[in-house]
C-alpha cells in the first residue's frame, strides 16, 4: 500500500512539472460523434488549414434537452445517442431477390476528467450497439462484401471502454482499454460516405483475421498511441489482442453469438501490430504555388503484424492438399501474419468563394500473405461530389468501385479439388462491386442516403454454365441515420 501511495505521489508531481514547464494541455482528443457509424458518415467539407474534422456540433433531435445536456456539459460529461434504420432490395441477379431490413442503435458517453474532478487532459469514453435485422448479403445475394457496415449479426452489447490521456499540448494521445481500431487506422475519410461494409474495414482484414480482428461491432483489450512529432505529419501505433471473441478462425456460429455480450475481453489470442504514419498535404501549393486555393490531402501508409497461427488455404496439416479426398481436413497453420497497405484522400477541386463545391477522390489498396490469406490483395477509389445538387449545397453524392482478389493457394485449392475430387467446383475469380450513394441532409440532426450497388461474379466465383445472370446482382438501398 505504501508503494502505491508513493508511486501516486511521484505521478501527482510530474503533473504539476510538466503543466508549469508545457504549460495547460488540451484533453486527449476526443472521438467524433460519428465514430460509432461504420459507413454512411457525413463528410465535411474539405478544410484548407488541414485541421482534423471538428467535433459534431449539429443540434440533435432532443436539442439541449431541456437544459440537461448543459448541466452535463458542466460536470464534463456528453452523452449521444444515434440510430440507423435500413431498408435493402435485390432487385435482380444474386439468390432470392426480396426486400431485407437492418439497423443500430448507439449509445455513447464521454467524460472529460478535467471538469469532472480536476485531472487535467484525460477522457473516459464508453460505448454500446444494439445490431439488428437480417442480412441481404448473406441471404438473398450471396456475396463475399455486405451491402453495408451495419450487417453484422444481431447483437446489443459493448462496443468500446477506453480511457485518454493527451501529453505536450495533445501532440501525444494514448489511449487504454478495450478499442475498435477501424475508426482510426486503415480507413479513408471520404470512403466513409459509402454504405458497402468493404469501404471501411476491407475484405482482406475482415477475412483474414479472427473474427474479423477488432473492428466494428468488436473492439479489443490493448492501447492505441498517436503521436505528432512535426506539423504536417502524425504517427499511430496499436497493440491489441487479435481476436476479440476468443473463437477459432473456422467456426460455425458468426463471430456475434461467440461473443454476444462484448465483455469477453479476451486476451488468450495473439498479439495484434498495426501501425500508421499519416501525411496532411496540399496538392494546389505543391503544384501551383503558395497562392494557389489549398487542395488538403490526407495520404496514408501503414501495415499490420499479427502474432497468432493461421490456416493455410491449399495445404493440411498431414503436407496433403486440402482439396484431396483423401485429405484430413484440418489445416496447416503458420505462425504470424502481416498486411500492408495505402489510402489516399484528396481534393481535386473546390470552391474558394460562394457555395461550397468540392470533388474529392479517394484510393485505397492492401497487399497481404498469399500462405495465411485466402484474399491477397484490394482496391477500393471513388469520387465524392459535395454542393452539385441545385439548391441543395450539403448533399454528397458519390460514385464508388472495390475488388478483392484471392491469393495464388486458394485459387490453386481449387484447382486441387477439380482435379482430385469434384470437377463441377468453380474457380475462384475477383467479385467487383460499385456503389453509387446520394447523402441528403432532411435536417442537422437527420439525413437520408439512397443508395444503388451493382456486384460482378457474386461469392468470387466464376459463374457456372449458363447461369451469369445469377453471377450477377442489382441492390437497392436506403439508410436513415438521426442523431438525438
Amino acid at each position: 500500500m505504501l508503494g502505491k501511495m508513493r508511486s501516486l505521489a511521484h505521478l501527482v508531481v510530474f503533473s504539476s512539472i510538466f503543466h508549469s514547464f508545457f504549460g495547460k494541455a488540451e484533453a486527449a482528443a476526443a472521438p467524433l460523434v460519428t465514430d460509432v457509424l461504420p459507413s454512411g458518415v457525413p463528410l465535411p467539407s474539405p478544410a484548407p488549414g488541414f485541421v482534423l474534422p471538428p467535433e459534431d456540433t449539429g443540434t440533435e433531435l432532443l436539442g439541449d434537452a431541456c437544459g440537461a445536456r448543459v448541466w452535463l456539459g458542466r460536470k464534463g460529461i456528453r452523452l449521444n445517442l444515434q440510430d440507423v434504420e435500413e431498408i435493402w432490395g435485390l432487385a435482380s441477379g444474386g439468390m432470392h431477390p426480396g426486400p431485407t431490413y437492418d439497423g443500430m442503435t448507439a449509445a455513447t458517453l464521454v467524460l472529460e476528467t478535467r471538469r469532472a474532478f480536476g485531472w487535467h487532459d484525460g477522457l473516459l469514453n464508453i460505448s454500446a450497439i444494439q445490431v439488428r435485422g437480417r442480412s441481404l448479403a448473406e441471404e438473398r445475394l450471396g456475396s463475399l462484401n455486405p451491402v453495408s457496415g451495419y450487417d453484422a449479426g444481431r447483437t446489443t452489447r459493448l462496443f468500446e471502454l477506453w480511457y485518454g490521456q493527451g501529453f505536450f499540448g495533445n501532440r501525444l494521445d494514448i489511449r487504454v482499454g478495450t478499442i475498435d481500431l477501424d475508426t482510426e487506422f486503415l480507413v479513408s475519410q471520404n470512403a466513409s460516405l459509402f454504405l458497402n461494409a468493404s469501404f471501411g474495414w476491407p475484405l482482406s482484414t475482415s477475412s483474414n483475421l479472427y473474427s474479423g480482428g477488432p473492428s466494428w461491432p468488436f473492439s479489443a483489450v490493448g492501447t492505441r498511441i498517436k503521436w505528432s512529432p512535426a506539423y504536417p505529419l502524425v504517427l499511430m501505433l496499436a497493440i491489441t489482442d487479435d481476436n476479440p471473441t476468443k473463437g477459432p478462425f473456422y467456426s460455425q456460429l458468426s463471430p456475434t453469438r461467440m461473443d454476444p455480450s462484448g465483455t469477453s475481453f479476451s486476451t488468450s489470442g495473439g498479439t495484434l501490430f498495426l501501425g500508421e504514419a499519416q501525411l496532411w498535404v496540399d496538392a494546389a501549393q505543391s503544384l501551383s504555388g503558395k497562392d494557389a486555393p489549398a487542395l488538403p490531402g490526407t495520404w496514408k501508409i501503414g501495415g499490420l503484424y499479427d502474432t497468432g497461427h493461421f490456416p493455410d488455404p491449399r495445404y493440411d496439416s498431414r503436407g496433403g492438399f486440402l482439396g484431396s479426398p483423401d485429405s484430413s481436413g484440418i489445416p496447416a497453420y503458420h505462425h504470424g501474419n502481416w498486411l500492408g497497405y495505402i489510402v489516399l484522400d484528396q481534393t481535386l477541386w473546390r470552391t474558394v468563394q460562394g457555395p461550397s463545391k468540392a470533388i474529392n477522390t479517394f484510393v485505397r489498396a492492401t497487399i497481404a500473405s498469399g500462405t495465411r490469406n485466402r484474399f491477397t490483395n484490394e482496391v477500393e477509389a471513388g469520387l465524392t461530389f459535395q454542393g452539385f445538387v441545385p439548391s441543395r449545397p450539403n448533399d454528397v453524392v458519390g460514385i464508388g468501385w472495390g475488388t478483392s482478389f484471392y491469393g495464388h493457394r486458394a485459387r490453386d485449392n481449387v484447382k486441387d479439388t477439380i482435379r482430385l475430387a469434384d470437377s463441377s467446383a468453380r474457380l475462384l475469380v475477383p467479385e467487383d462491386h460499385i456503389e453509387l450513394t446520394w447523402q441528403i441532409p432532411v435536417r442537422d440532426y437527420l439525413t437520408v442516403q439512397p443508395d444503388f450497388q451493382y456486384f460482378w461474379h457474386v461469392g468470387g466465383q466464376a459463374p457456372e454454365k449458363g447461369q451469369a445472370a445469377a453471377s450477377e446482382g442489382a441492390v437497392l438501398g436506403l439508410n436513415m441515420t438521426t442523431t438525438f
